[in-house]
């Protein structure tokens, strides 16, 4: 999906010299998702309960909906994992290197196995990269691994990749959250499962729940040198509405409830059963505009005016007070990326804005429909946004959908609707959100908007090594998407979640999504 994926930008760059992990040769790597150790008296077992939407998609590669990146990220491991800084933390490799940013050489951990006890080795690395750049097998990291020309498995440890163009940030491409690796027997992940993270799925009931027990040949330790993780189960529990989850957590019924909108912040805060996590996220809402030939909003008059009938801090006010900030309202850069920011806050003009309806021949407004997953803020955006759009004479009907219906296939898909609301995560590089979305081939292209010019900016992004051209290509890309984008971005929120009280040693990341219980335990049972 989308999620998905923020403050700190990846690997930094120093030509002609080696890129190292945080973990490199003279420091111990450090478990991937954790920032510090938990104590050293840890408690061990225990269940914890998770609420979340029904999953879409078991196949990590195809993971498009939230419940289904947070279920994947139990079961599989990356290469990379993004930390809760937003940079490129040793996961199932501790270490990688470069001396030009196109030849890149990742060393595994020794001895790594799967769930099923077969070895994994550099061979399950390629294949699972080559799964997800084949455009046969159509997974959305087509275009994201678009630049890597050869992968090779040196030995056991070792595998290379060779790639067309220098990336300096290619170490935060491949903890892409698609990028779990796979066994190399399994052609369907989907249905087989073999896994290489720190759980198993136990039992699988669609519609009700996923209970997850230890994987039993987990590469990593806890405190007390005991195979990780603390817990004996983790259950995600499928709810649909944001409203239940919370009285199922302050009922004590959930032990880790995320994507909290400032009522739940508010009583979150203010029970002490519970705690509050938080970081600095460019989670966000991608309000689309289906841009292609045939459809209304072909005429960027059309978007022109939505977008500045569009009034982002009132829809703050009216859904997330104090927990988001506007942008720069129609891309999907935000300010948490800093000097890649384009600092250029939306200005609303309802007068402009009907006379660009009229000059596309609208001159009473028309009527659209919007899809709206029932997840998290959508149905508020969705109802503040219709108000705002009625402002001008756009008469806009909400159809309110389940998530698993909205990421389908069918004609209520945030791929084939008109007009839609797609929660998308935060990425440790903006230019991935240009390739999974944006550009013209993008597999994730929701408004099927097409732009020559912006295509060959992004290309250009991709594999541009001096970050000061580099910042002047992503300002040049935003702009183009303020001036001729299919999106609206009603803001950039903050990554939020609900745990219980004596539930210790999550983190949680800057896409609360990407949250993993690998080092989760409780004080007291």
């Amino acid at each position: 999906m989308k999620r998905f994926m923020v403050a700190i930008l990846a690997a930094a760059l120093f030509l002609s010299v080696q890129f190292v992990s945080a973990g490199g040769t003279k420091e111990k790597a450090k478990p991937a998702g954790t920032k510090a150790a938990a104590p050293v008296k840890t408690k061990r077992g225990g269940v914890i309960k998770v609420g979340i939407q029904p999953v879409s998609n078991l196949d990590p590669q195809f993971a498009t909906a939230i419940s289904d990146i947070m279920v994947s990220q139990q079961l599989y491991d990356g290469l990379t994992f993004i930390d809760a800084d937003n940079k490129p933390a040793p996961d199932l490799a501790v270490k990688w290197s470069s001396s030009d940013g196109k030849v890149w050489t990742f060393t595994l951990r020794p001895n790594l196995k799967f769930s099923n006890g077969e070895d994994l080795t550099a061979e399950d690395v390629v294949y699972t990269f080559n799964r997800m750049r084949d455009p046969k097998i159509g997974a959305p990291t087509v275009s994201l691994y678009k630049n890597i020309s050869d992968i090779k498995a040196l030995d056991a440890t070792h595998v290379q990749f060779i790639l067309k163009n220098p990336n300096p940030e290619f170490p935060s491409d491949a903890g892409d959250y698609h990028a779990g690796i796979i066994s190399k027997d399994i052609k369907n992940p989907a249905k087989k499962w073999i896994f290489s993270g720190a759980f198993v799925i136990a039992k699988y009931v669609p519609e009700d729940r996923i209970i997850m027990k230890p994987n039993p040949y987990y590469w990593a330790k806890g405190d007390d040198s005991k195979p990780l993780p603390y817990v004996d189960e983790v259950q995600f529990i499928f709810s649909p509405g944001l409203q239940g989850k919370i009285e199922a957590l302050r009922g004590g019924q959930l032990q880790f409830v995320g994507g909290l909108n400032t009522q739940f912040v508010d009583m979150v805060k203010k029970d002490p059963s519970l705690n509050l996590l938080t970081n600095v996220s460019n989670m966000h809402w991608v309000l689309h505009m289906r841009a292609d030939k045939g459809h209304i909003a072909s005429d960027n008059r059309i978007r022109e005016a939505m977008k500045l009938a569009t009034d982002h801090n009132a829809i703050i006010q009216a859904v997330r007070p104090g927990l988001a900030v506007p942008g720069n309202g129609f891309t999907p850069v935000g300010p948490a990326y800093k000097d890649y920011y384009l600092d250029k806050p939306p200005v609303p003009d309802l007068k402009r804005a009907k006379q660009l309806l009229a000059d596309a021949g609208y001159p009473n407004g028309f009527k659209i429909t919007l899809y709206a997953q029932n997840e998290s803020d959508v149905p508020n955006i969705a109802i503040v946004w219709k108000a705002q759009m009625a402002k001008i004479g756009i008469n806009v009907g909400i159809k309110v959908i389940p998530s698993d219906i909205y990421y389908g296939d069918g004609d209520q898909s945030w791929l084939k609707s008109d007009f839609g609301i797609t929660d998308w995560g935060a990425r440790a590089t903006p230019v991935t959100y240009f390739k999974l979305a944006y550009i013209s081939s993008a597999p994730w292209n929701e408004s099927h908007w097409s732009d020559p010019e912006f295509d060959a900016i992004v290309k250009k992004i991709d594999s541009e090594m001096d970050k000061a051209k580099r910042i002047i290509l992503y300002k040049k890309a935003q702009e183009i998407m303020i001036q001729r984008g299919a999106i609206i971005v009603p803001y950039f929120e903050e990554s939020t979640a609900g745990i219980s009280a004596n539930l210790k040693g999550v983190v949680l990341p800057s896409d609360w999504a990407r949250t993993r219980f690998l080092r989760a335990y409780f004080t007291k049972k």
